[in-house]
């Protein structure tokens, strides 16, 4: 097993004393970030990563820097490069909201039987734009190629581990180090999201909720929610925030997404009084600071069509191509 530091899925960044950010590598097959927390007499992971490869070496980072393999995971949401890599702790248990166990159960396994069909033409697809004159593309294929090819290699031999332990709004873990709160936020990036707050530390590992110099994905989500969540997220005053993708970032990372996300609500607004189709966003790209943004293609376009839906819905129009 490598060292700590030596993982090409991932890399760590130090939080606090005991507490550190797995940040995913690019080309590596975590793709999510995680989390590892010395609880004092007990070893907490947040999130489990995609692939079990990125598992394991979580799980060896964690025996070299606390002196133990992992005690208890939470997972914060349903989507695959959080929960995946739980499969390779057994017995370990599994803490999540009720409403996640749910949708792992249903949404997740509707998703790893996609995976197991398209994963290997999506990587194909993916590989294809390496070469593409648009540097979003030649972007996508750099994070999108390995993601897809780790799915496609690993996606065959999963086992969805299901939550042990389900709660519905908060619940503390506590270590003769530290506490650890696990609060639901609600419907937002996905119908329930859940953060872990180390108030003492000032660190929050907020999951999907807080996309760092990256485009968030938001139609499996509610936006309006999203919006609250991320207030409540600033309303913590923590120093450092974990995002679910990108670099550990500080407070102004979280209302830096919550401008973006009133912006794509404005643009989608005026996209509907234009009476613009889906045809008209297909080339779309954001023209301000976050077309610098990791995944500016493909999610800027679809969350532009995501909240022109919603526009249309509310209006009581059909959809338009």
């Amino acid at each position: 097993m490598p060292s700590p530091d030596e993982s090409r899925h991932f890399t760590l960044e130090p939080l606090a004393d005991g507490v550190w950010a797995a940040i995913h590598r690019v080309g590596g097959w975590a793709v999510g970030n995680a989390g590892i927390v010395d609880l004092g007499d007990a070893t907490l992971l947040f999130d489990a990563f995609l692939t079990a490869a990125a598992a394991d070496d979580l799980a060896a980072a964690a025996l070299a820097l606390t002196g133990r393999g992992p005690d208890v995971i939470v997972l914060s949401h349903f989507h695959n490069d959080h929960i995946r890599g739980a499969q390779v702790f057994p017995g370990v248990p599994v803490v999540a909201t009720r409403a996640t166990r749910t949708l792992i159960d249903t949404l997740g396994r509707d998703e790893l039987a996609s995976d197991l069909e398209h994963a290997a033409p999506q990587r194909d697809r993916a590989a294809a734009m390496a070469d593409a004159d648009d540097p979003a593309r030649r972007a996508y294929a750099a994070y999108f190629e390995p993601y897809w090819a780790g799915l496609a290699a690993s996606a065959p031999g999963v086992t969805l581990r299901l939550p042990t332990i389900a709660f519905d709004d908060r619940l503390e873990i506590h270590g003769s180090r530290r506490t650890a709160l696990v609060r639901s936020l609600g419907a937002a990036h996905t119908p329930d999201d859940a953060i872990l707050v180390l108030e003492d530390d000032g660190v929050v590992f907020c999951s999907d909720l807080l996309f760092v110099r990256s485009h968030p994905y938001l139609a499996d989500g509610d936006p309006d929610g999203w919006l609250r969540a991320l207030d409540t997220l600033a309303a913590y005053g923590g120093s450092r925030f974990v995002p679910g993708h990108g670099p550990v970032g500080t407070e102004a990372a979280v209302r830096a997404l919550a401008e973006h996300i009133r912006s794509l609500h404005t643009t989608a607004a005026g996209l509907h009084r234009d009476g613009a189709s889906d045809d008209d966003v297909a080339d779309l790209l954001p023209l301000d600071a976050t077309a610098a943004w990791d995944f500016a293609y493909p999610f800027y376009r679809s969350n532009l069509r995501f909240l022109l839906a919603r526009e249309r819905a509310r209006s009581g129009q059909t959809t338009r191509s």
